[in-house]
């Protein structure tokens, strides 16, 4: 997965949980982890796999 933009700036992205399907959205931090945004757990599986969906581009980094 390559992700657009700076390597320095977080970025927001949906997610799905590959167990469950719950989708939601997440922080994607410089080392590629991911962090629920606004909620402590994506969520109730107990270690969810979390796969990106699609990024928050900035309107000036579309091409």
């Amino acid at each position: 997965m390559t992700l657009v933009g700076n390597n320095d700036e977080k970025q927001r992205a949906a997610a799905k949980c590959e167990q469950c399907d719950e989708i939601g959205i997440v922080q994607i931090w410089p080392d590629g982890s991911l962090q629920p945004l606004g909620q402590s757990n994506f969520c109730d599986c107990a270690s969810p796999a979390l796969e990106v969906l699609e990024t928050d581009l900035d309107h000036d980094e579309i091409p």
